[in-house]
């Protein structure tokens, strides 16, 4: 029984803490999240959710508790069922946007072809600029794509929007919705642009000073009358 409720998680943390240099990031943090929903990981700055998102993806080792992706501890086998767009990464300057995507293409194994270039056209990528000289906002779409064209059943987006502008948030989560249509993957975002993304979530998970204050079902919280908003605001206001 226990293997077969593990089976149908995508995420299990379990009494996750993380110190570094006698200072606690993340305090016996625990949560999950079912196969093929979409979950956001909500709390003010500082809070610890960028720690919190590299020890699920095995980049980073807790100091206690544990991590199981689709019932499999973190290791480095796991990082083959993830895609992971890190806060502030950068994309080789040097290359275009089109020969980042080959070399994309060449270093990952689930990469897809066809799906990459529908995201190019979604996310109106400029395939022939140099990506030292795109905006921001078109370099994360860029970093987006990179994510989403791979099979991967788990994507882990922290902070998508960081310097993004209206347009290309809302781009960024049309984008995100149309690639769950089939519900078949499961996301986990971090973000601070609550608005743009409460539509889209099925769970949250709010953390603050590293610890998970509430894990939130967005369907219940709305047949109480809630928004995803208004439930930030009273667990942190």
């Amino acid at each position: 029984m226990l293997h077969e409720i593990q089976a149908v998680l995508a995420i299990e943390c379990k009494n996750v803490s993380m110190s570094i240099r006698k200072k606690t990031i993340v305090q016996h943090a625990s949560f999950s999240i079912a196969k093929g929903k979409i979950a956001g990981l909500l709390g003010p700055n500082g809070a610890g959710k960028s720690t919190l998102l590299r020890i699920l993806t095995g980049m980073t080792q807790p100091t206690s508790g544990y991590v199981r992706l689709f019932g499999e501890r973190t290791s480095v086998s796991t990082l083959s069922r993830l895609s992971f767009l890190p806060d502030r990464g950068k994309l080789p300057a040097w290359l275009t946007a089109r020969e980042w995507l080959q070399f994309a293409s060449d270093i990952y194994p689930d990469w897809d072809a066809e799906r990459a270039g529908q995201l190019s056209v979604s996310l109106a990528i400029k395939l022939d600029t140099r990506i030292s000289s795109l905006s921001r906002g078109e370099e994360a779409r860029l970093q987006l794509l990179t994510c989403l064209a791979r099979t991967t059943p788990l994507v882990i987006l922290d902070e998508p929007f960081t310097g993004v502008d209206l347009l290309s948030r809302e781009q960024i989560a049309s984008t995100v919705v149309a690639d769950l249509a089939d519900g078949e993957r499961t996301f986990l975002i971090a973000t601070h642009d609550i608005k743009e993304m409460e539509n889209l979530f099925d769970t949250i998970v709010l953390i603050g000073d590293g610890h998970i204050h509430a894990v939130d079902d967005v369907e219940g919280l709305r047949c109480a009358g809630k928004s995803v908003e208004s439930r930030y605001r009273e667990v942190f206001a």
